[in-house]
C-alpha cells in the first residue's frame, strides 16, 4: 500500500469505517486438540475424493483450462493433479494432501494467534460446553442475553 500512496498502512486503517455501524462485534476463536484437527483434516480429504475431486480435476482440464491456472497451485488441486500426471499414488497422494492440510492448520492456528482482539474459545465448535461458552462471551460484552 505504501508503494502505491506513500501513506503507512497504518493511516489506511485508521481512516477505516465499519461498514456495519450499529452492530457491536465479537470476533471468537477456537482452538481444540492438535489430534481432533488431524482426525478432521484426514476426514476431509476421504470425504473430497468420494465426492469426486478427481473427476473435478480431470473435467476443469477436459474443459480446456491449463494445468498452469492459478488454481492448481492450491492445495488438493496441487496434489491431486500431480496423481493425474502420475508423481505419486492415489493412497500417497491423500497422505501428503492430510499432511500439507495439517501444516495449513498450524500456520494458520500461528497466525491468529497474535490477532489482538480475538476472544479464545477451547474445543471443538460444536460441543454444546463450546456454544455456552460463546454465548456466555456474547452475554457478558451485551450483545446475547
Amino acid at each position: 500500500m505504501f508503494v502505491v500512496t506513500g501513506r503507512p498502512l497504518s493511516d489506511h486503517f485508521a481512516e477505516t469505517r465499519s461498514p456495519i455501524p450499529d452492530y457491536r462485534t465479537v470476533a471468537l476463536a477456537i482452538r481444540q486438540p492438535a489430534a481432533v484437527t488431524a482426525e478432521r483434516v484426514a476426514r476431509r480429504v476421504d470425504e473430497q475424493f468420494a465426492r469426486g475431486v478427481v473427476d473435478e480435476v480431470r473435467g476443469i482440464l477436459a474443459s480446456g483450462i491449463p494445468m498452469t491456472a492459478h488454481p492448481f497451485s492450491g492445495l488438493v488441486y496441487r496434489q491431486v493433479l500431480e496423481y493425474l500426471r502420475g508423481v505419486r499414488g492415489e493412497a500417497e497422494t491423500r497422505a501428503l494432501i492430510v499432511s500439507e492440510n495439517r501444516k495449513y492448520a498450524r500456520r494458520q492456528l500461528i497466525w491468529f494467534r497474535k490477532e489482538p482482539n480475538l476472544l479464545w474459545l477451547n474445543g471443538p465448535g460444536e460441543q454444546t460446553a463450546v456454544v455456552d461458552a460463546a454465548l456466555d462471551v456474547l452475554r457478558e460484552q451485551g450483545i446475547a442475553r
